[in-house]
């Protein structure tokens, strides 16, 4: 053979070998250590495979798993036993119906059930260290631990506060407001009245027209309570009679003298200061505050002298609210800017909420200073001006006037109530001839009922030519208060009557004759000929005729 084509044969077979060595390499299964291969498996590409990253959970440091985790602990077991029983009322031991039963473990309700009309519960199975907690409106909650053995007769006594207020003759007092805490109520027909609240409150606050406020604590309380009469006979002070010393003397000394008992002094006139250095943030806010008298001082004065105490705060006329807080008056809806009447005084608007709360907080201020009653004055829109120009930011008619005094009054009313403090207000002479509400919001029966006393200012001087039949009604005046009076009253409940205590005049005004002690003796008489539960005297210059009043009972 030639040795060329034999080398050409060698050297294709090596080659051929080495190929052999590669792909054995290449392809073939890497036995683990220790490890045979297995000859008869299919070769595993030689593929780079990625790691998974470990989720956050997982923590790639940690060390294996053992092969068998321990057992979880049963956790110890709470004795439980069937517990019964029946809830019955404390006073009358029948059974209720509607009690809530909770059943408490470690604070917590663990099970909960409600008794049927024979009053009994059951839990079958009840942890032994539970408590239960009996509930139900009208009663105070009880609370109860499990019984050693037995069921429970679980006995729970009413937190209803109920009884009966009555006068001197022990005839019932309808409408007398009885409060406890912040809880309201009012007497019906009977004299009987109920608080749903609490019976921890301390004391029972029961007052009524044409009677003395009274407190008693609860714990005196045996289910009836007398209240004592009261009849009013007052005189008007301003502030700065009150802040003269020899002036303010001088009026008590009047009262102490007279059939007086009473006085009436600005907390807050028509120019809308504020004469003591009040509390109120807004007075000192809008610069109202003109300190003229402590109301301290002057309480433990009328007190020491037993002369009952009127604060008198005027409400919509306040210019310098008005001014101050122009967003809170009466706008102009042709010149722009704050409304303002003919003398040019602005007022506040009173479908203004924020209005009535500064007059609230003023009005809770001289109750707690201690003041019988408080007396609200110019509670009403405005009477003079460009009336088509006053924008209230809303519909204004009949319906919308009277339903902001009256809800104004009825917040004033929630403020006072459960004070001993009396809430009154003026309203012209003139209401009482008129069933509708006069274009100002000043409706007789809305007012009544929602205060404890109505003042008509039945001023003869300011009837008109004409009034009642009298040319002068200025000239007649016992005609005019007892026929203003039997005319009002028949718009109000017969309960409402001894509500009215009219303002009469001590003064002289307009045509026909002067007042003296004649006029204003006739007037007093004409108001007590009627049947109210007083009355008082209005001078603006404080100058009175002690001559038309009685000496001192």
């Amino acid at each position: 053979m030639d040795h060329r084509i034999l080398n050409s044969l060698i050297v294709a077979a090596a080659v051929f070998l080495v190929g052999l060595v590669v792909l054995a390499i290449l392809y073939g299964p890497t036995p683990n250590p220790g490890e045979s291969a297995n000859d008869d498996a299919e070769p595993t590409p030689a593929t780079a495979v990625s790691t998974p990253e470990p989720t956050p959970e997982q923590n790639v440091n940690a060390s294996p798993a053992p092969a068998e985790a321990d057992p979880t602990p049963t956790p110890t077991e709470v004795p439980t036993r069937s517990i019964a029983g029946v809830v019955v009322d404390a006073e009358t031991d029948e059974p209720l119906g509607g009690v809530t039963v909770a059943l408490m473990l470690n604070d917590e309700e663990a099970e909960s059930a409600t008794t049927g009309e024979t009053g009994e519960f059951e839990f079958p199975n009840a942890p032994d260290e539970a408590t239960l907690v009996f509930s139900m409106d009208g009663y105070v909650t009880s609370e109860e631990s499990m019984p050693d053995e037995g069921d429970l007769r679980v006995a729970l006594a009413s937190s209803l506060l109920a009884g009966r207020i009555v006068d001197a003759n022990g005839e019932p007092v309808f409408d007398a407001t009885v409060a406890s805490g912040e809880e309201l109520s009012r007497t019906d027909q009977d004299g009987h009245f109920q608080l749903d609240g609490d019976q921890s409150h301390d004391e029972l606050v029961v007052k009524a027209p044409g009677y003395f406020a009274q407190t008693i604590p609860v714990s005196e309380f045996e289910g009836e309570l007398t209240l004592q009469d009261k009849e009013i006979k007052g005189l008007y002070a301003t502030a700065g009679a009150v802040a003269d010393n020899e002036r303010f003397s001088g009026l008590l000394d009047l009262i102490d003298r007279t059939e007086l008992n009473a006085i009436v002094l600005d907390i807050k006139d028509s120019s809308g200061h504020v004469f003591h250095d009040t509390d109120v943030e807004t007075a000192h806010e809008i610069d109202a505050v003109l300190p003229m008298y402590s109301l301290e001082s002057v309480i433990d004065e009328l007190n020491a002298r037993g002369i009952y105490a009127i604060a008198r705060i005027v409400i919509f006329e306040d210019p310098i609210l008005a001014v101050a807080r122009p967003e809170l008056a009466i706008q102009d809806s042709q010149e722009g800017g704050v409304w303002r009447t003919f003398t040019g005084l602005p007022w506040t608007n009173p479908y203004r909420e924020e209005v009535w709360d500064y007059n609230i907080q003023l009005m809770h201020e001289a109750a707690a200073a201690g003041f019988d009653e408080v007396q609200l004055d110019y509670m009403r829109f405005p009477t003079d001006g460009p009336l088509n120009r006053a924008d209230y930011g809303q519909e204004s008619n009949a319906e919308t006037r009277d339903g902001a005094i009256a809800a104004f009054l009825e917040r004033s009313y929630e403020a006072l109530g459960p004070t001993t403090t009396y809430l009154t207000g003026d309203i012209f002479g003139m209401t009482l001839w008129d069933p509708t509400e006069g274009e100002i919001g000043q409706n007789l029966v809305t007012v009544a009922e929602r205060l404890d006393y109505v003042h008509p200012m039945i001023y003869p001087s300011h009837f008109y030519e004409g009034a009642m039949g009298f040319e002068v009604p200025n000239d007649h005046p016992y005609e005019v208060i007892l026929q203003s009076l039997e005319h009002g009253v028949q718009y109000l409940d017969e309960h409402q009557r001894v509500k009215l205590r009219p303002w009469l005049q001590d003064f002289s005004y307009g045509v026909g004759i002067d007042y003296g002690p004649t006029e204003v003796r006739e007037q007093i008489r004409a108001a007590e000929d009627f049947g109210v539960s007083g009355w008082m005297l209005w001078n603006a210059a404080v100058n009175y005729h002690e001559e038309a009043l009685e000496s001192a009972p």
